[in-house]
């Protein structure tokens, strides 16, 4: 009786350990596309590479400054500063100058920026106009420029004497622009707002606790700082906004308010008609609707809608709290500073 065999090949793949993969001699040839698409790109960028590296080198050379960051192009534009005030002082304070005794009161930036390319003869340089601002004895201002040439090979040459034109008039006396308020609603500072406001400008001028007691800042670690030598003899609200809701719902709770202070010479024999000093500032003020609202920060014209509370605070106890956006940073300008408090400290 005749049996039926298996097909060897068959029988190969059921009794291997190890079969060939089918996809190998694909992958080999990805491999290879992807090796010679990288060799093409090489020969490609090569020649880029280099020219790139001799326009690099022409720029150093010739020492006309490639456009870079910011950081580079500042300095940059400070290149020649020191000179063109030199320059300036020295024609000002020169006996044959009309503006004899003028003082330079900014520098205002540069200007009229030329870029002059290097030839076989000479090397390239940067041209730029230096802006300054000078008061007479007079007390008159105007604009004085100074032209200069620059290179880093050269260093700075200052060009010509200064040019000294009128500065522009002012804004027009009919002209009233405002400050954008936009989210927030005009409204009438109450009595007790008003109070508060008194209370706080008082306590600015006082000790740094009063003005903490002011604030209600509860947290131990923070201190304020406060005016020195100073009274405040008056107290006015020019005006105030409240915040107001996508329904147009205000918050009668939270008040902004542009503040004006009269301030006194605290030291000075109290005579009739002492001068006094008007300042502005804008205040956040909170519980408006309340019997007994406060003020919790405060900040230059401009800052009101963006005070967040307490942000006039400095914590002593070891944190460092994050700078509220747009505020100077410290500094040893007088005033007085409350120690840190050690309540609830063992």
């Amino acid at each position: 009786m005749g049996t039926r065999r298996r097909h060897q090949v068959t029988d190969l793949f059921d009794t291997a350990d190890t079969v060939p993969d089918t996809t190998a001699r694909s992958r080999g040839i990805r491999r290879y596309r992807t090796a010679r698409r990288a060799l093409f790109a090489s020969m490609i960028l090569a020649p880029l590479n280099v020219i790139g590296l001799i326009l690099m080198f022409s720029v150093v050379l010739n020492g006309v400054p490639a456009t870079g960051p910011a950081s580079a192009q500042m300095a940059a534009t400070e290149t020649g500063r020191t000179e063109a005030e030199q320059a300036l002082e020295q024609w000002l304070t020169s006996d044959e100058s009309v503006f004899a005794d003028a003082e330079i009161t900014s520098w205002d930036g540069t200007s009229n920026h030329e870029s002059v390319e290097a030839t076989e003869q000479d090397i390239g340089y940067q041209l730029m106009t230096h802006d300054f601002t000078i008061r007479t004895t007079d007390g008159v201002y105007y604009r004085a420029a100074v032209r200069t040439a620059s290179t880093p090979s050269k260093g700075v040459k200052v060009l010509s004497t200064p040019t000294v034109t009128p500065l522009p008039p002012s804004a027009v006396t009919d002209w009233e622009p405002v400050e954008p308020v936009d989210g927030w609603e005009s409204t009438t500072a109450t009595a007790s707002t008003t109070d508060a406001i008194t209370s706080w400008a008082q306590a600015l001028a006082g000790s740094p606790n009063e003005l903490k007691l002011a604030t209600r800042d509860e947290d131990p670690g923070h201190v304020y700082s406060t005016l020195t030598g100073v009274d405040v003899a008056s107290v006015s609200v020019i005006q105030a906004f409240s915040p107001a809701g996508q329904d147009g719902e205000m918050d009668a709770s939270t008040v902004v308010a542009t503040v004006s202070v009269e301030l006194t010479n605290a030291d000075a024999a109290a005579e009739a008609g002492d001068g006094s000093t008007t300042v502005q500032y804008e205040v956040l003020v909170r519980g408006a609707d309340t019997a007994a609202p406060y003020v919790t920060a405060w900040g230059p014209t401009g800052t009101g809608t963006t005070l967040t509370d307490y942000e006039n605070a400095v914590a002593l106890n070891g944190e460092v709290d994050a700078p509220a956006a747009g505020t100077p940073g410290a500094s040893d300008g007088g005033g007085e500073t409350a120690q840190p408090s050690t309540e609830g400290e063992e």
